[in-house]
């Protein structure tokens, strides 16, 4: 139980009230819709579930995730949090949950769904429940009656379930101090410190290992693609003396963005106090329109003719050839471009790009060469695979004397003995776990170190590395919490506790009834994960 609250002290008070339902009824029961018969995916007791229904699921988890992170979420962070995965499990955990609600002949009424309906919400008006309110909203969620009334149903049945098997849950007093204490004292940690550089002397290289060193991380030095080209240049300071501004243009200009120009204070400004900036604007607009239209009418021109140097002479445009460059590290005119890697990498020697378009004008540009990516051999890049050779090895010597460290420590020798034979020892003072560490710094494996550490096991059994130094962890006192404000928080914390080991608890039962189910046969997944 103290390792339950050790994990959950430091962020549960915010996350548990407001996540638990999500957590309960969409990871570990689904959404509770209606079940199709089609192609199956996982089979229990003979009844199967099927393929549309997954999917399903899985786009609603998707939606949900979108909905909280939109444009953030990228292919990568779906692939990382297994939505797949979880949207199987929703409905695996599901079918578990009614068929036993089913054995033990939990009972929903009809008169029960409905009451419980009538009271959301959303479906009120003016604090009644609204018949055309409730068929409209279903309506605009592509959902029947029928079928809202068999989720919810469903999803009764299954709470009822849940406070069946979570009846047995309690929390003791003992419990509730203990994360009291959790939240609030305060410890002390001695720790030894160990740089990585300090070994560097210790390291030996030859060209063979510098080698066999190069081939064994050869992405870490492999150069990417690099190009040579020639670039012609569109920027709004070359049309400057083609735009002309009038006064009744800027008096309009300035009515229509009248708010744009309202001073610090929140005051309007008068035409006359920002006409020069008014004006400025209204240029620089202008003559970024006159440059884009130049670069795209070169764009067509050198096109059709096929001469990107010859339009340049003919039209007196200043060609420039920066060095040669990657996608990475592009030179500093294209550095706002928009999808330059995009545009570099769809073309070949000799081709025109696109009109591309920047922050502060367009460019055109021509591929002259092309070097494809490659690792270089040693002796082009000798001194940058020995710095990282030694740099490597010195961070093996010094973890492996962190081992031996904690070895002779755990075999009994006194901290103070091997603290003071290498130096750089210290104490954290007195803090309370769960953030940064004083004098060392803030990492969840140094968090999820120290959380452990107790009276009785006071020396972390593996050392941690924080921003490239090595620590060697011992809990040295604790300051006990004043127990003034127990007696104040005791309730609360009792129900958050309660919360946490129902939820866990559950989770626990679910996972346990899948196990035995596809020991027995009963539980057959006909799909894999992989193929769906």
């Amino acid at each position: 139980m103290l390792d339950l609250m050790r994990r959950h002290a430091r962020n549960w008070m915010m996350k548990v009230l407001l996540g638990i339902i999500v957590i309960v009824f969409v990871f570990y029961f689904g959404s509770v819709g209606n079940q199709q018969r089609a192609e199956t995916v996982v089979t229990l007791d003979g009844k199967g579930i099927a393929y549309i229904d997954f999917q399903k699921e899985y786009e609603k988890i998707l939606e949900a995730y979108r909905t909280t992170y939109g444009g953030a979420l990228t292919d990568e962070m779906i692939r990382k949090l297994n939505l797949k995965e979880q949207a199987l499990d929703g409905l695996v955990n599901q079918a578990i949950v009614l068929q036993k609600a089913k054995q033990l002949q939990i009972d929903v009424p009809v008169e029960e769904v409905r009451t419980v309906i009538m009271a959301y919400p959303a479906f009120q008006r003016d604090g009644a429940f609204n018949e055309q309110l409730y068929q409209r909203t279903l309506s605009m969620n592509k959902t029947t009656p029928e079928e809202f009334e068999d989720i919810q149903q469903k999803m009764i049945t299954a709470m009822k379930l849940q406070e069946l098997i979570q009846d047995a849950v309690k929390v003791s007093d003992e419990e509730v101090y203990d994360l009291y204490r959790i939240q609030n004292e305060k410890i002390n940690v001695s720790f030894l410190q160990l740089d990585p550089k300090a070994y560097a002397p210790a390291v030996q290289s030859s060209p063979d290992a510098l080698e066999a060193f190069l081939k064994e991380n050869a992405n870490e030095f492999r150069v990417p693609d690099q190009y040579q080209i020639k670039l012609l240049s569109f920027l709004p300071e070359d049309f400057d003396e083609q735009v002309k501004i009038s006064e009744n243009d800027a008096e309009e200009y300035f009515a229509r963005n009248r708010g744009k120009w309202n001073k610090p204070d929140g005051r309007k400004a008068d035409f006359a106090e920002v006409r020069g900036k008014v004006i400025a604007e209204m240029k620089q607009v202008q003559a970024m329109i006159l440059a884009s239209k130049a670069a795209k009418k070169a764009h067509d021109t050198i096109y059709q003719e096929e001469n990107f140097e010859g339009y340049a002479a003919k039209n007196r445009l200043k060609m420039s050839e920066p060095a040669l460059f990657d996608v990475a590290h592009p030179p500093e005119a294209l550095k706002t471009v928009k999808d330059l890697a995009k545009a570099l990498t769809s073309l070949q020697q000799g081709e025109m790009s696109r009109v591309l378009s920047a922050d502060r004008g367009y460019f055109l540009l021509k591929v002259v060469a092309k070097k494809a990516a490659h690792v270089p051999p040693l002796k082009e890049i000798a001194k940058d695979v020995e710095k990282r050779y030694v740099e490597t090895e010195a961070l093996k010597l010094c973890r492996k004397d962190a081992e031996s460290l904690i070895e002779r420590m755990k075999k009994g020798e006194s901290w103070g003995a091997v603290a003071g034979a290498k130096g750089l020892a210290g104490e954290t003072g007195f803090f309370v776990p769960g953030g940064a560490v004083p004098k060392i710094g803030n990492s969840q494996a140094l968090s999820e170190a120290i959380m452990p550490l107790s009276d009785g096991n006071p020396l972390a059994p593996q050392s941690v590395t924080v921003e490239g130094k090595i620590y060697l962890l011992r809990l040295k006192e604790r300051e006990k919490p004043d127990d003034r404000e127990f007696a104040a928080k005791k309730d609360m914390l009792r129900g958050i506790l309660l919360s946490v080991k129902k939820n866990e608890y559950i989770a626990s039962w679910i996972e346990n009834s899948k196990a035995t189910l596809i020991k027995e046969g009963k539980l057959k997944y006909t799909r894999d994960i992989k193929s769906l």
